[in-house]
């Protein structure tokens, strides 16, 4: 019932519309008076300075962000256009593409511009993060990166999970969980795409059930390779983007924050085991894994990725995730496979960094 009642708060978190109490007439209406707003902001009004691309994040669109007038105005203040790139996503189970495939569309977006910045939004900020890994010619000058999950956030596992009530499943949701393939490989270049680059990332520090961030917590939208600021707020930190004078500075002119957040202090790892001169990974299940803690407690905070496929390139077996990971503690796992050892431990030490929340780590065994 617990497992229900989160979903249906996440659910509903992540509706970018809400529910409303005014005549269907009058929301008809307002949409249309809102779409045709919107129009005006594809006419290019500053055609000699960098314009500034909105991208949004999953199951977003153009009401992630602020009102049309509001960014004409905005537009106005800073001397440059605002585009708006958008996809297709949603909560629901259908055939959206995956990422990977997304990003050659932003690459046409793009490629019409010899100069832009980009404000990047949730899963907005990962596909951008994507497409500067394979675009080293990009155009892209100045990344802010608002709320995004850049280690994966758990509400994708419960979407996943209701994805699979239909056979299309929902493979953006499988892509964004903590530990898949996607992210994996995504993280594992340790931010070289965003070389070259100014980079401010922001996210909310709060993230509980009653107030804050309730999708991405602080460790995973910490950004181990740029500028990192916490803001109050929720997950939506688009619709607020004409709140948020760090931001407008740092497009205006470039300016980064004196002030910067310090790294978060919740510690994760996430793990892989290899076997042999292959590096085949290893597929777990929760059973083959013990936690224990400095005070010889065993807990239960860590989850295996992914059941599904969860990149369009798998690597294949499994990423356990490991949550709240302290000096002190052990894990044991056990990898029940033919020439491996049947138990290996690992202290929660070598599982940790001074320099960033969330670990990666492939872990070789003994050959086979």
């Amino acid at each position: 019932m617990l497992g229900l009642r989160c979903l249906f708060m996440l659910l509903l978190m992540l509706s970018t519309v809400g529910c409303s109490l005014k005549k269907s007439t009058e929301v008809y209406t307002h949409l249309w008076q809102t779409w045709e707003a919107m129009d005006t902001l594809v006419q290019p009004d500053f055609p000699d300075a960098p314009p500034i691309i909105l991208i949004h994040g999953w199951n977003g669109g153009e009401f992630t962000w602020p009102d049309p007038a509001s960014l004409s105005r905005l537009e106005q203040q800073l001397r440059r256009d605002i585009y708006l790139f958008t996809y297709r996503t949603g909560i629901v189970a259908n055939r959206y593409p995956p990422i990977e495939i997304l990003e050659e569309k932003l690459d046409r977006f793009l490629g019409r511009y010899p100069t832009v910045d980009v404000v990047a939004h949730s899963m907005g900020g990962l596909l951008l993060r994507q497409y500067l890994s394979h675009h080293p010619s990009d155009p892209v000058r100045r990344i802010v990166f608002l709320s995004t999950p850049h280690f994966g956030t758990h509400a994708a596992r419960l979407l996943a999970g209701l994805g699979e009530l239909q056979a299309e499943g929902n493979i953006q949701a499988q892509e964004i969980q903590p530990g898949s393939d996607f992210l994996w490989q995504l993280n594992a270049g340790e931010g070289e795409e965003l070389q070259g680059h100014a980079v401010l990332n922001v996210y909310v520090a709060e993230h509980d059930w009653f107030r804050g961030d309730i999708v991405v917590d602080p460790a995973s939208a910490w950004l181990p390779w740029g500028v990192n600021i916490a803001v109050a707020g929720d997950h939506h930190l688009g619709r607020r983007l004409l709140e948020l004078p760090r931001v407008l500075d740092f497009l205006r002119d470039g300016r980064l924050p004196a002030t910067v957040a310090p790294m978060p202090t919740e510690h994760k790892a996430w793990l892989r085991f290899v076997v042999g001169s292959e590096h085949l990974a290893i597929g777990f299940n929760d059973s083959h894994v013990q936690h224990i803690d400095a005070q010889g407690h065993a807990r239960d905070d860590f989850t295996v990725c992914c059941k599904a496929r969860s990149g369009l390139y798998p690597l294949g077996g499994s990423t356990l995730v490991l949550e709240h990971v302290q000096p002190g503690d052990v894990y044991l796992f056990h990898p029940r496979r033919k020439g491996c050892p049947a138990e290996v431990r690992i202290s929660g030490d070598a599982l940790r960094s001074p320099e960033r929340p969330v670990v990666l780590k492939e872990w070789l065994l003994d050959a086979p």
